[in-house]
Formats: C-alpha cells, sequence, structure tokens
C-alpha cells in the first residue's frame, strides 16, 4: 500500500522538461529548418557545377526533357542548374542567415511565423529557378539534344 501511495503522491512537473529549454529547443528547430533549403540548394549547385553525371542518366543529376537529348545538352543543363541553383542557395543563405538572427528578439510564435514566410519564398524561389532552367534548356536545344540556330 505504501509504494501505490508513493507512486500518486509524486511531482508530475519534474516529468515535463523545464519550459525555457523546451523554447529553446524548438527556436533551434525553426532555424535549422530556415536555413536547410538554402545549404541544400548551395550543395546540389556546387555538385552539378563540378561533379556532373559525365551523361544523362535517370538517377544522378538534373533532368529535363530537352536537356537528355545528347551529351551536349546534358552538360548544358548541368552546368546551367549548377550555376543557378548555386548562387540562389549562397544569396538566401546570407538573407535567411540575417532573417534567423532577427529571431532572438522575437517571441516564438512571431519566429515559428517568420520561419513559414521563409520557407514559402524558398520553396517559390526554387520552383522558379526549376523553371528557368528547363526554359533555358528549350531555348537552346531541340527535344532530339540538338541545338537551335
Amino acid at each position: 500500500m505504501e509504494i501505490i501511495t508513493k507512486l500518486f503522491d509524486m511531482d508530475l512537473s519534474k516529468l515535463v522538461p523545464e519550459m525555457p529549454a523546451f523554447l529553446g529547443l524548438v527556436r533551434t528547430l525553426l532555424v535549422l529548418a530556415v536555413l536547410a533549403g538554402p545549404i541544400l540548394l548551395t550543395v546540389l549547385g556546387a555538385l552539378y557545377l563540378f561533379k556532373p553525371a559525365p551523361e544523362a542518366n535517370y538517377t544522378y543529376g538534373f533532368r529535363t526533357y530537352f536537356g537528355m537529348g545528347s551529351i551536349e545538352a546534358w552538360r548544358f543543363s548541368q552546368k546551367i542548374a549548377g550555376l543557378i541553383f548555386g548562387a540562389l542557395g549562397v544569396l538566401l543563405l546570407l538573407i535567411m542567415f540575417i532573417v534567423v538572427l532577427t529571431f532572438i528578439k522575437k517571441d516564438l510564435f512571431q519566429a515559428a511565423h517568420t520561419a513559414v514566410i521563409c520557407l514559402i519564398w524558398q520553396a517559390a524561389l526554387a520552383l522558379v529557378a526549376r523553371l528557368a532552367i528547363a526554359i533555358l534548356c528549350s531555348v537552346y536545344f531541340d527535344k532530339n539534344g540538338g541545338p537551335r540556330r
């Protein structure tokens, strides 16, 4: 009976983590979420630019309809994807780092709201970059990979 009494007399607040530590963890996760996209774009841009696949394949590389017709079109699409994604990643990394520094002064809900807006902008800009690469490949090459003159 004494064991049951001790179990029910236990202070439940000891099971819950301390709120400042928990809020600090949430703020850290917001920072990581905001910086993950630009870092990924920068890494992908560097891979496409400096370590592209030698020929068109379906496992590694930036694939577009007009970029897979020939080796020349494939190399062009890898180089242009590397340049655009790398530049966008570095630019977004600088901007998002400045935005993340403002998280310190904001309360958690404002920081979360800002993080969501940043993630939406990152996704939209990555989509625009993807479309720009596809359009550039279609301007310079036909569907068989031959250059347009």
